[in-house]
């Protein structure tokens, strides 16, 4: 009976000291959130349509022409945004990435994989009838000499039995010119 009277005044007072004990807890780390579930937090970058320049749209016509004419083998869009910038500090391709995804549901459609960061020439590999958008795009939407930033985002998803849609997205952003292009070229399996 000792032992028992004994095991239980220890837990008793372990208790008690635990319900004594004045000092904070750890805090619990909030889990991560992705960009598509949560309102932008960034808000920096708030995106105005401005559309691309005219010679610009002739180039996605004409892209989109070409394309029409070989069986529909692609189609293309060109979403170009201006944004108000007056914070001492450079908009980053991140602010510019949420606040595309943010803007339109149209971009969060699709399981996007994020091929990442990539230069200009992976852009300009990928324009197939959209070549003439190389140099075009950085002369119309920027200062010509600006360092663009890019982000490339893929995605295939399955059409119809055999036959899937290959999904191109690029976000670019004109840092100096604070403006934002999105060129989405969508290759389609005949």
């Amino acid at each position: 009976m000792m032992r028992n009277t004994l095991k239980w005044s220890v837990l008793a007072s372990a208790l008690l000291l635990g319900a004594c004990d004045n000092t904070p807890s750890e805090p619990t780390p909030e889990p991560a959130q992705s960009v598509r579930t949560v309102e932008s937090k960034l808000s920096q970058i708030e995106l105005e349509w401005e559309g691309p320049t005219p010679l610009l749209e002739s180039i996605m016509e004409a892209g989109n022409d070409d394309c029409d004419a070989h069986n529909n083998w692609c189609d293309g869009t060109l979403d170009v945004y201006g944004f108000p910038w007056s914070s001492p500090q450079a908009p980053t391709l991140s602010d510019a990435v949420e606040s595309v995804f943010a803007l339109s549901q149209d971009y969060s459609y699709f399981p996007w994989q994020d091929r990442g960061t990539v230069p200009f020439s992976t852009l300009s590999d990928t324009l197939f009838k959209f070549e003439a958008l190389d140099p075009a795009l950085l002369t119309e939407i920027g200062n010509g000499t600006e360092p663009v930033q890019i982000r490339y985002f893929y995605s295939t998803y399955l059409v119809a039995p055999g036959a899937s849609d290959w999904n191109h997205l690029f976000i670019v952003l004109f840092p100096q010119s604070h403006r934002v292009a999105v060129f989405n070229l969508v290759n389609h399996e005949i």
